[in-house]
């Protein structure tokens, strides 16, 4: 592999194990998130925690930080963009395909510090 297509990230998080240095080797939470997140935007629907969480049999209030490393990474990886928005009750965050979503697909992703 030509090291001049590799696109690198810092994991900021000293004890966050993700690096997604690997996309042949992901693991099914992180397949099945990035499949859920193309999904929505295909379908013009907000592709948000809760609603992934619901799909996959979980509960965010018996949970609420179930999973917070996962994310974190993913988005400081730039697979995916998080928005977060007020809707009256809660902050909710959404997330779509990010900067790096191609270049992770490519195998071209590399974490710095792991």
């Amino acid at each position: 592999m030509n090291n001049d297509n590799l696109t690198y990230w810092t994991n900021g998080t000293t004890n966050n194990m993700y690096s997604f240095n690997n996309f042949n080797r992901r693991g099914p939470f992180t397949a099945n998130f990035m499949v859920f997140v193309e999904n929505c935007e295909r379908k013009g629907i907000p592709a948000t925690k809760r609603a992934f969480y619901e799909l996959i049999g979980k509960s965010l209030e018996e949970y609420p930080s179930n999973m917070n490393s996962f994310f974190h990474a993913i988005k400081e990886a730039g697979i995916v963009t998080a928005h977060k928005e007020w809707n009256g009750s809660f902050t909710e965050c959404t997330y779509t395909m990010g900067p790096n979503w191609d270049t992770y697909l490519n195998n071209n992703l590399r974490c710095t510090n792991r």
